[in-house]
């Protein structure tokens, strides 16, 4: 594969776990630039090992990726402009908008970017949203070659987006949602290289069930619930049902963000 760098803001609050994630599923592929916001942390510490493996956000490092991914956040409940770092996530957005490199928006990521992008609004679901689920195919698309219809993957958010203005708006299309009708797959139709995953792919067999764990031991959530139809009914341990989805998902984006590379050298 073409030499890729690929930046990640990394937004989650298990951000070594985050890290790892995607370095599983990257890692051997391309070169990975991880970042946190500079902003949050202006009066706060981080752990030695994140800041030993991350650098606070600089825009300026921005020209010189191929393709840059924006994490989940665990910030979905607040109105965007409640987000301490709301500012700073804008204008890395209108960069990446203005350079036209190929952008990946994970769960929170992707509800930000479309707010900002396309003024599209959130809204807040009646319970979390977490388990396996079932995705639908509605549209054709390269990111989802070689993916079955129906295919198994991880979700795990408090929000949603209008559905109605992404409906009605052309230059965004809905690729997937999940058999719950939540959405699983935005994407542009512009040629601007946006894609829009509500669903958490980079998560590893145990990332739901440290999830759940993490809400048990949170004073912040209210009598939490164990991920639907993730354990194993024989031994009641996790299963790894959205693997190989996995797998093709991000090696179908790599695809897109070598052949961008390719065609704008």
């Amino acid at each position: 594969m073409e030499h890729i760098k690929i930046g990640i803001l990394n937004l989650m609050q298990n951000k070594t776990e985050t890290m790892d994630n995607f370095q599983t599923i990257l890692g051997n592929q391309v070169e990975l630039k991880f970042y946190y916001s500079a902003t949050r942390y202006v009066d706060r510490s981080l752990n030695s090992k994140v800041t030993s493996q991350m650098s606070p956000l600089d825009l300026n490092d921005i020209p010189n990726l191929d393709g840059f991914i924006i994490t989940g956040s665990p910030v979905e409940k607040l109105d965007f402009p409640q987000v301490s770092y709301f500012d700073e996530i804008n204008e890395l957005i209108d960069l990446l908008d203005q350079l036209n490199i190929p952008q990946l928006y994970v769960c929170w990521g992707a509800m930000a970017a479309l707010n900002r992008l396309y003024d599209i609004d959130k809204k807040i679901l009646p319970h979390k949203t977490f388990g396996i689920f079932q995705n639908q195919i509605l549209t054709d698309s390269d990111l989802l070659k070689n993916v079955s219809d129906n295919f198994p993957s991880p979700h795990a958010r408090y929000a949603e987006m209008s559905h109605e203005q992404l409906n009605n708006e052309p230059n965004l299309k809905i690729s997937a949602v999940s058999q719950n009708g939540l959405l699983t797959l935005v994407e542009s139709t512009n040629m601007k290289h946006q894609t829009f995953l509500f669903s958490h792919l980079e998560y590893q067999r145990d990332g739901l069930d440290k999830e759940y764990h993490r809400e048990l031991n949170s004073s912040k959530v209210i009598d939490p619930l164990p991920a639907s139809n993730y354990y194993s009914p024989l031994d009641h341990q996790p299963t790894f049902a959205w693997q190989q989805t996995q797998s093709q998902f991000y090696n179908n984006w790599l695809k897109t963000v070598t052949s961008h590379k390719l065609t704008t050298c």
